[in-house]
């Protein structure tokens, strides 16, 4: 009986000792040199220990220099004097840095894992590319010149409209106030473009430099155009090239805005519609107050009335635009909603929305009471003139909100850094930052901020790091302040390829320690474009990466999703379902699931082939939502 009992004992523990090896990984353990090492003498060969036994005959150890050339003899082999190490002997290695990218194929399991080291020879290690500081604040110079190009444009634009479709002037006093608003919006324009050519300097780039030309060329043949004779340009012909320069002003602002940087023709013709709205819409406020108002016969009300009418109709369709495009921008541009009040840009868009609807509320009252009132022939031109200058008012206030809108940088721009994201906790708002998503030696850039002030001072900023996929224990970085509020630590937290959980744990005095975990995608192959992306599916967040990472036209690639949740925890159990849009059609996939195989949380996508082009991909998961992965297939 005992002798039953004691080998079942054994046999179970055998099993178990099985079962773990199965599912484990050869993982990185160490290496001689040691990441990040600075020697003084070159070695003779590279060793990586990893936590299982590796096959050398799948396995690399590319050992190279910072232009790409490898130095290794290509002759990876299993040392008989340290368990689980490959090593690799090396040339003549001179001063400089190098990087040692290893593939480890267990000989265990059959499962492959991959990571990047650094090393150097009397030199410092291999310059890791900054990720410069937040955009400094607007100067004042650039301020006016956005301020007042964009009021001439306005002018231009809606005086053109107004006097074309809502009230022809005649001659006398309406064409000469006409012609003030046209100095004045020409001035507006040439003055606002030359202030913003000087506030860049000597360094303005070529194409700034050209479209700032172009809108003070528009400024100065929109004066120009005044001193043509009747006979030669009529009063109708110079409205409709009015109305051209206006337009074409308003097209430079465009291919500067925030809409032209993320390089979506859908955001560029959505920001179009938005600027010749308002422009219609502000500068005939303007017209309406200086040009009509003061001109109506005070015994025809109801000529003024009409007028009131047409113009409000033409404010509902330019309201309707703006509030359109105005909410889909916004919704790309905004990362939180506290980015409205904790970020210069949604302060700044905030204004200019509460601007806007006050504009609104008056247009409104001109509608449904004063214009109703003109039309019956009852006097309101007293009432109507007073709301009209209050409109006008709040136009300057909206120019000067719609300076510093565009000065400004979204939160959710693109910046230099290869993984963006932002937390807000306790009040707090935590950015972390990477410089790559390659493994080894990396840069992390922490920002912290309460509302709009930067947190400086903080007793600890620290980094740790585990790996979602292996074990391969929690590694610290402790931050350096370098600016007000942001945050600074360089190291080798992410050794291999996966998925990473980095939490950022902020201490300030008096209070509970921040903390922040954010998911970051390891993922990328040296000298690759990033084809990493983040999809966010509240609770869940999916990152979605393509292998091969530039793929072809025609053949095989696989897309890789790795589910986790808030905590940055893998998701098991998940229905997948990918759907294709893109030059040609492809069938739906569903996601494949193999904790063995893939690991936890991880999900694949075999796609046999899809043609040359730029391909949107939906990726939804039961019922909890959908994310678009976005993938370029080159021929």
């Amino acid at each position: 009986m005992r002798r039953a009992l004691l080998l079942a004992i054994i046999t179970a523990a055998v099993l178990s000792l099985l079962g773990g090896i199965a599912a484990a990984h050869a993982n990185y353990v160490k290496s001689n040199p040691a990441s990040d090492a600075r020697l003084t003498k070159a070695p003779t060969e590279v060793r990586v220990t990893l936590s299982e036994p590796p096959d050398a005959r799948g396995s690399d150890l590319a050992v190279l220099d910072v232009d790409g050339k490898r130095f290794d003899n290509r002759d990876v082999t299993l040392v008989g004097d340290e368990p689980n190490t490959l090593r690799v002997t090396l040339g003549a290695l001179g001063d400089g840095g190098y990087l040692v990218a290893w593939t480890a194929l267990s000989a265990v399991d059959g499962h492959e894992t991959k990571g990047v080291f650094a090393f150097a020879v009397n030199a410092p290690l291999p310059v890791i590319k900054d990720i410069g500081p937040a955009a400094p604040p607007p100067t004042a110079l650039e301020i006016l010149g956005r301020a007042l190009s964009y009021a001439g444009m306005a002018l231009l634009t809606g005086l053109a409209f107004f006097t074309m479709f809502i009230r022809v002037p005649v001659a006398g006093p309406e064409t000469l106030r006409e012609r003030h608003l046209v100095i004045v919006g020409g001035a507006a324009l040439v003055a606002g473009s030359a202030l913003l050519i000087v506030g860049q300097g000597t360094n303005i780039p070529g194409r700034l430099l050209a479209l700032l030309g172009v809108r003070l060329i528009a400024g100065v043949v929109a004066l120009a155009s005044l001193a043509v004779p009747p006979r030669l340009l009529p009063a109708d012909a110079r409205r409709e090239a009015l109305a051209f320069l206006g337009l074409v002003a308003g097209l430079t602002a465009t291919l500067v805005s925030h809409a032209a940087a993320s390089g979506d023709l859908r955001y560029v013709a959505l920001d179009y519609l938005h600027v010749i709205a308002i422009s219609i819409w502000l500068g005939g406020v303007v017209a309406f107050s200086y040009v009509a108002i003061p001109t109506a016969r005070a015994d025809e009300p109801s000529e003024l009335g009409r007028a009131v009418w047409r113009f409000s109709l033409t404010a509902l369709v330019a309201v309707a635009v703006i509030v359109t495009t105005g909410v889909i921008a916004s919704l790309d541009r905004l990362v939180l909603i506290e980015d409205l009040v904790e970020t210069p840009y949604g302060i700044a868009l905030l204004a200019k929305v509460v601007l806007l609807l006050g504009l609104l509320g008056l247009g409104a009252l001109n509608l449904l009471v004063w214009g109703p009132r003109l039309r019956r022939g009852l006097n309101a031109r007293a009432q109507l003139r007073r709301g009209v200058m209050g409109e006008s008012a709040l136009f300057a206030g909206v120019l000067l909100a719609a300076a510093f809108l565009t000065a400004f940088v979204p939160p959710a721009q693109a910046s230099g850094a290869a993984f963006d994201e932002t937390k807000h906790v306790s009040g707090i708002r935590v950015e972390l930052l990477t410089a790559s998503t390659l493994p080894g030696r990396n840069r992390y850039v922490v920002r912290v901020q309460q509302g709009l002030t930067p947190i400086s001072g903080a007793e600890k900023v620290a980094l740790r790091f585990t790996m979602v996929e292996h074990d391969m224990g929690e590694i610290e970085l402790v931050a350096n302040e370098r600016a007000p509020g942001e945050y600074v630590a360089e190291g080798s937290p992410t050794a291999m390829f996966g998925t990473w959980k980095a939490e950022v744990i902020v201490r300030l005095p008096g209070r509970l320690d921040i903390r922040a975990l954010f998911t970051v995608p390891i993922s990328q192959a040296p000298g690759q474009d990033a084809t990493t992306k983040i999809l966010a599916i509240p609770p869940y967040q999916l990152i979605v990466f393509a292998e091969p990472f530039e793929p072809q036209a025609g053949a095989p690639l696989t897309i890789n999703v790795v589910v986790v949740d808030a905590k940055g925890d893998p998701v098991v159990g998940k229905k997948l379902r990918a759907t294709f849009n893109g030059p040609s059609s492809m069938a739906p996939l569903e996601g494949v699931e193999n904790v063995a195989e893939l690991g936890p949380g991880r999900y694949r996508f075999a796609v046999p082939g899809l043609e040359a082009g730029s391909w949107k991909i939906t990726i939804s998961m039961d019922d909890a939502g959908s994310g678009v992965y976005e993938l370029v297939v080159s021929r």
